[in-house]
């Protein structure tokens, strides 16, 4: 066996009043990818951020190509030879995709600081073309797809000629039919020698993708071992310290409940239209591939799209053409990226919890600080948010704790629809089977659900009905129970052609 590229040895961080890791060990070979997991809150932000340069190790070493290496500071890290690609991507949209890949680089410019433009097409491009990228380097990145903006991003941290590539989360924006487009790019780099830290919460492509497991909990390292030597309860139970019993409740429904919600006719674009019904306590799932119109659907039932067509709520006939109307005829939205749209991360959780209440709790120029108060524990203590006070700062939560944050600040509306997209996007397994729990347990109480998920296994586990989209079209609708992965899949990406083989 080759030696490690990579070497941590006992790798400690201390912040004030928290240890975030102790003395924890991790190693990585060339042409290895190697998956680091655990809940959130485990440590792996923190070890990644010490192997990127973007915080110092209060204890231990780092040793990188046989000698032992300190990185002062990311870019002091990617001169060394250690690159990562974050979860959000860092691009310039207006720019090409060959100038995002060299931005600020002194190795394309001439004497006089000019860029050598054609070098830096020529460059960019063999970069792009040597991971099978696909893509025309000249064209601005807000033109190209999501996965080709994440190709955009490796290229641009393989220019540093980096050895050890860190991916955080990498398919958590990539729609359901472009993961394994982001694999071959994968499985390329790791046959060119590069080292892979690979970061997800997502159990089945770790064990599709990955050749090594490594485990954290609560900032110690627990274990690691070859891909084949675990199975994904043994995962689970590695990751929170015990059993996790089915992840998706059991929902039993009887009958036809009240209709709460029907559809008739809404515009989504020029050309299409839907119609649908919701009912009373129902999970209703839609689920389609980017573009298909699922996220339009949810726009505009909160008002933030403009169109046309008939909603009724409880046989009302009702116009929501703004997110205050659909809040005062008792709709909410979880919408798919809780720090950009749902969060003000620099609050605490109270003024987070509390936002849709303000002017309900405003008298005249004054707060009715207690009654926020009481909202603010109520919903932390119903959701069980895991945080010393409602004082605390929501930058400061893990996923999962922020996901609950903003779920009560719509909880707290008392609504009857709740729109659901991506409700665990980046959340840990453990976190995941809590918020189905509160999920299912709002159902069981009435709430009725529309859930929009990339994630199969979710819409399928959690849902009552799934309604599948194809190019603004509804084409086909499951009960509990009778679709797989890969029949929803095929109805999703191409529905006529597999007309005859799924029922």
């Amino acid at each position: 066996m080759s030696q490690p590229i990579l070497t941590m040895r006992g790798i400690s961080k201390r912040f004030p009043g928290v240890k975030a890791l102790e003395e924890v060990d991790f190693e990585l070979y060339p042409g290895e990818v190697h998956a680091l997991m655990g809940e959130n809150g485990a440590g792996k932000s923190t070890l990644m951020k010490i192997l990127s340069g973007v915080y110092a190790p209060t204890e231990g070493t780092i040793r990188l190509k046989g000698r032992d290496v300190v990185f002062h500071n990311p870019m002091n890290a990617q001169r060394q030879g250690v690159s990562i690609i974050h979860q959000e991507f860092n691009l310039f949209p207006n720019l090409s995709a060959a100038e995002n890949i060299y931005i600020d680089r002194p190795d394309i410019t001439g004497r006089f600081g000019f860029i050598k433009w054609p070098k830096l097409v020529r460059e960019a491009q063999a970069l792009i073309d040597s991971i099978g990228g696909g893509i025309d380097v000249r064209r601005e990145v807000q033109h190209l797809g999501v996965h080709s903006q994440q190709v955009v991003e490796i290229a641009k941290a393989l220019s540093f000629r980096a050895d050890v590539l860190i991916m955080d989360e990498p398919s958590a924006t990539l729609p359901e039919n472009e993961v394994q487009n982001m694999f071959e790019v994968v499985r390329r780099l790791r046959h060119q020698g590069v080292a892979i830290v690979y970061v997800s919460h997502r159990m089945k492509e770790i064990f599709e993708i990955a050749d090594k497991v490594t485990v954290l909990r609560d900032g110690k390292k627990i274990d690691t071992r070859p891909i084949g030597e675990v199975t994904e309860q043994k995962l689970i139970r590695m990751m929170v310290g015990k059993e996790v019993g089915n992840l998706y409740p059991v929902r039993i429904t009887e009958g036809q409940p009240q209709q709460v919600l029907q559809v008739d006719e809404m515009s989504l674009d020029a050309s299409h239209k839907v119609s649908f019904e919701l009912h009373k306590g129902e999970i209703l799932g839609l689920f389609g591939l980017v573009g298909s119109g699922t996220h339009t659907v949810a726009e505009r039932l909160f008002g933030l799209r403009k169109g046309t067509g008939d909603v009724y709520i409880l046989g009302k006939k009702v116009r929501i053409g703004s997110p205050l109307e659909a809040i005062s005829h008792k709709v909410a939205y979880v919408p798919p990226d809780r720090h950009r749209q749902g969060l003000i991360k620099p609050m605490t959780i109270c003024q987070n919890l509390s936002l849709n209440l303000l002017k309900d709790y405003t008298k005249g120029m004054l707060l009715d600080r207690k009654r926020v108060k009481q909202v603010s524990e109520t919903y932390m203590q119903k959701l069980r948010v895991k945080a010393p006070n409602d004082q605390h700062i929501v930058d400061f939560l893990s996923g999962g704790n922020q996901q609950k944050v903003v779920l009560g600040k719509w909880l707290a509306t008392e609504p009857n629809i709740l729109i659901l997209e991506e409700p665990t996007r980046g959340v840990d397994v453990g976190a995941k089977a809590e918020i189905y729990q509160i999920i299912h347990q709002l159902a069981e109480g009435g709430l009725s659900i529309l859930l929009i998920s990339s994630e199969m296994p979710e819409v399928i586990g959690m849902s009552d009905r799934i309604l599948v989209m194809h190019k603004g079209e509804f084409v086909h609708e499951f009960r509990r129970g009778e679709v797989d992965q890969e029949q929803l899949l095929k109805r999703a990406s191409n529905p006529r052609l597999h007309e005859e083989a799924v029922p």
